[in-house]
């Protein structure tokens, strides 16, 4: 089948999919399902060759990451999940709902990338360079488990969504669209399939209740479709993050060609 037949197909199962979770009111475990899932299913089918180096890459980048980047968010209010399908959370405030769309995200923005854009990737599992990935995330997550049980007072950071994005997510960017502008073409086509994609998911989510953003700490606010949501989770969500995940995927998991 023609890709661009499969873009098309993708396109309008979003729109589907939005109608379908708005109208029947899917809970957000099952969001997660329709906007990352099923889609990831159907380009991994298309592409079954990248499946573990994939697989391996979300679970290890995405698992200890979005605990405590969640638990902080929900701590300080920068953004909440109301309800769960489990009657217990991870430290608190971790839903299992976010640990799965973590993963989930992760996976469908490596495999879109991966089907459509990166020609020359190398199918290798597992690339030296991953054994710094894992053991930077680990070390990440140890420090949270510190600070969470003997120092928990400094995980109250302000402002918490604009820090986290400008240094997690905009400067790591610009530093390698500066070492490697050969990237931004691509990195930016994929950006644009994900804004279409998590714009969609926004809008409903905040009309069904998915999630909220309760805290005032958030340098202005976007105003559609009746709802509202920071500017920081349109820069740092809907137009950026899925370039800082191919960032990480392409120099520790691939070949930066």
């Amino acid at each position: 089948m023609n890709k661009k037949i499969d873009l098309i197909i993708l396109f309008f199962y979003f729109i589907i999919g939005a109608a379908f979770c708005y109208i029947f009111k899917i809970n957000a475990f099952g969001s997660i399902l329709v906007f990352f899932g099923l889609p990831s299913l159907y380009l991994t089918i298309r592409n079954p060759k990248y499946i573990k180096k994939s697989i391996i890459f979300s679970f290890i980048l995405g698992v200890p990451m979005i605990i405590l980047i969640d638990y902080i968010a929900h701590l300080t209010g920068q953004w909440i999940i109301p309800h769960s399908i489990l009657p217990y959370r991870l430290f608190t405030y971790v839903s299992v709902e976010v640990i799965f769309w973590a993963i989930l995200n992760v996976y469908s923005v490596v495999i879109f990338y991966e089907y459509f854009l990166n020609h020359r990737s190398t199918d290798k599992v597992w690339l030296p360079h991953m054994k710094y990935l894992l053991s930077f995330v680990s070390f990440l997550f140890v420090l949270f488990l510190i600070f969470y049980y003997f120092l928990p007072n400094l995980l109250h950071i302000p402002y918490f969504y604009l820090m986290f994005g400008i240094f997690w997510i905009f400067i790591p960017l610009l530093i390698h669209f500066i070492l490697h502008p050969n990237f931004l073409g691509r990195f930016l086509e994929v950006a644009a399939y994900f804004f279409y994609v998590t714009f969609l998911y926004e809008i409903v989510a905040l009309k069904v209740g998915w999630w909220d953003f309760p805290g005032k700490q958030f340098v202005g606010w976007i105003h559609i479709f009746n709802v509202k949501f920071p500017i920081e989770e349109l820069v740092f969500w809907l137009l950026l993050f899925a370039m800082i995940v191919l960032a990480i995927y392409e120099y520790f998991d691939d070949d930066e060609k």
